[in-house]
């Protein structure tokens, strides 16, 4: 139902190049260039900046897309809705994740996909605050992020709350304690997330409250991946929260052992859409189940 100069404009823009848009799409460069070069003849005004480092999005390039993204959106949940009323489940529903949050949604979306076989999830993972950017920009429907800002043009549809704790080789020897403190922590090589990360943000508040001072790492990541790896090869103990490392917990390769005192800090795993902006049926379903199905592991705050 779309024409191909949407599609083909709308993937040019979103991979800032008509090369990368035409290995997405699968069609020829030049035929891309030619649907948007004609739009351009018509408008009569540019629609791109054509740059040696890739394309740049002109103003009327930027109210192009983001009439062309609204327009997809508002077709995807018209055609969800006429299923609905023909007693179907389909549709397409976009999710952006948090690094860290991935095995929660894919037990949470392994049951989503049992009762609505004919709904889409198209996901990717992203940044935290980059997974903000692209829930208000309307790129993805639906985010799952670590700790969002507070921001009247975001909602936060489901908070589910994770105390931070050590993470550490069985071996380790605060591996068999109830429980530790940040003191005791800092006392053995550390690794943990880059500044500026949403989890390094959290640390280093608690850190200056509790201690004075700011944590030292041995080693930094901007991954959650990376620093779970690094403290599975022994490098040093990690502070993260179990969401973070359920797999190795459940495997038993990894020991995670909560922290005690004030200031303890939390991290807050949050289902997040744009205020203002109506769901489609296959994202209210998938709020729905995550909301009943896929939180039933963590302390629920209702927003």
């Amino acid at each position: 139902m779309l024409s191909r100069f949407a599609v083909y404009f709308d993937e040019a823009a979103r991979h800032r190049s008509i090369r990368r848009a035409s290995e997405h799409l699968r069609i020829a460069p030049s035929a891309i260039d030619r649907q948007i070069l004609k739009m351009e003849e018509q408008l009569g005004v540019p629609l791109f900046v054509r740059l040696p480092q890739g394309l740049q999005l002109t103003a009327a390039g930027e109210m192009m897309v983001a009439s062309i993204r609204r327009w997809r959106r508002e077709l995807r949940s018209l055609e969800a809705q006429i299923d609905e009323l023909r007693g179907l489940r389909r549709g397409e529903v976009t999710l952006a994740l948090a690094e860290g949050s991935g095995d929660l949604a894919i037990r949470g979306l392994a049951l989503f996909r049992q009762r609505y076989p004919g709904i889409h999830c198209r996901m990717t993972v992203a940044a935290s605050q980059e997974i903000v950017d692209l829930v208000l920009r309307g790129e993805v429907e639906i985010g799952l992020t670590f700790n969002p800002p507070d921001r009247r043009e975001l909602r936060v549809e489901r908070a589910m709350v994770y105390q931070i704790g050590a993470v550490m080789l069985p071996d380790h020897p605060l591996a068999d304690q109830a429980s530790t403190t940040l003191a005791d922590c800092a006392a053995h090589p550390l690794v943990g997330p880059e500044a500026g990360h949403s989890l390094r943000v959290v640390l280093d508040r608690a850190w200056e409250l509790q201690l004075g001072t700011s944590p030292r790492f041995v080693a930094t990541a901007n991954s959650v991946s990376l620093i779970r790896s690094m403290v599975l090869g022994g490098i040093g103990l990690g502070l993260l929260t179990p969401i973070d490392v359920a797999s190795e917990l459940e495997q038993g390769l990894l020991r995670y052992v909560p922290l005690e005192g004030s200031n303890i800090p939390l991290s807050v795993l949050s289902l997040v859409t744009a205020s203002g902006r109506p769901l489609s049926p296959p994202g209210s379903l998938l709020i729905r189940h995550f909301t009943a199905e896929a939180v039933e592991d963590a302390r629920i705050l209702d927003c």
